[in-house]
């Protein structure tokens, strides 16, 4: 692989994670927590896009913390 073949391929995983973050700020929340099922509270889902409830996002923080 070259150094323009590199460029290319970080210029391209650049621009996915451009798109990727782009594509969440636009997207919707889910009704309901992807984990418990149980629904997401109005406020939240419209404060940000989320697929987690408020308790099940506090066990996923504290998980990933460690």
């Amino acid at each position: 692989m070259d150094n323009a073949d590199l460029a290319t391929t970080a210029e391209m995983e650049a621009l996915d994670r451009a798109l990727a973050k782009h594509q969440a700020k636009t997207e919707v929340s889910r009704l309901y927590c992807r984990i418990c099922e149980e629904p997401i509270a109005e406020e939240r889902r419209k404060a940000l896009v989320t697929d987690l409830c408020i308790e099940c996002a506090s066990i996923e923080e504290k998980r990933n913390k460690r």
